[in-house]
């Protein structure tokens, strides 16, 4: 197929930005099957390196020692040959970060409304920001802090009532534009 030759020689990324439930991991591996592009979830990278689970480092060194660790991981794909880059929820509230995922490539937003997030984050587990004791208000509320950074991005694509390999379709067909 053409368009996946394209993807293959192209040198950039294609780097998933959005919140807890947004879909980055599932769109992730749906456009890194039709791409042909290698997926990497940089919370699993950070898991790697560091040798320890997300919720243990947010539970032993802090949010404050996982973000540094974030963008360690970040920067250490610099000069990574094009993938698929699935980005954890909190990863543009630094400003250094926004410009190592510009220099990987196109940075797109997979935007949710809060009623689709919370259906998605529902019962769900491993996420040290969402846990079953904080409130859905608290939640709500940083997603609503979050929503004007994920709003930089290169590329919003919406993903409210929508099937997993139609988004990954439009972000494949629009990133390439």
């Amino acid at each position: 197929m053409l368009i996946s030759n394209m993807c293959k020689t192209s040198k950039k990324a294609i780097v998933l930005v959005g919140f807890m439930g947004a879909g980055k991991s599932t769109v992730g591996r749906a456009l890194a099957n039709l791409s042909g592009l290698p997926l990497v979830d940089l919370d699993a990278l950070i898991v790697q390196l560091q040798g320890r689970t997300i919720p243990a480092i947010f539970a032993e060194q802090g949010e404050a020692t996982f973000r540094r660790y974030e963008t360690e991981a970040l920067r250490s794909l610099n000069d990574a040959s094009p993938i698929i880059l699935a980005m954890g929820g909190g990863i543009v509230g630094r400003q250094e970060n926004w410009q190592l995922m510009r220099r990987l490539g196109a940075v797109i937003y997979l935007r949710a409304n809060w009623d689709t997030l919370r259906a998605r984050l529902a019962g769900s587990t491993g996420r040290p920001l969402a846990p079953a004791d904080r409130t859905e208000a608290d939640v709500k509320s940083l997603w609503q802090q979050r929503v004007p950074l994920y709003e930089q991005a290169d590329l919003i694509v919406d993903t409210d009532g929508r099937e997993v390999d139609e988004v990954a379709r439009e972000i494949f067909r629009r990133a390439k534009d």
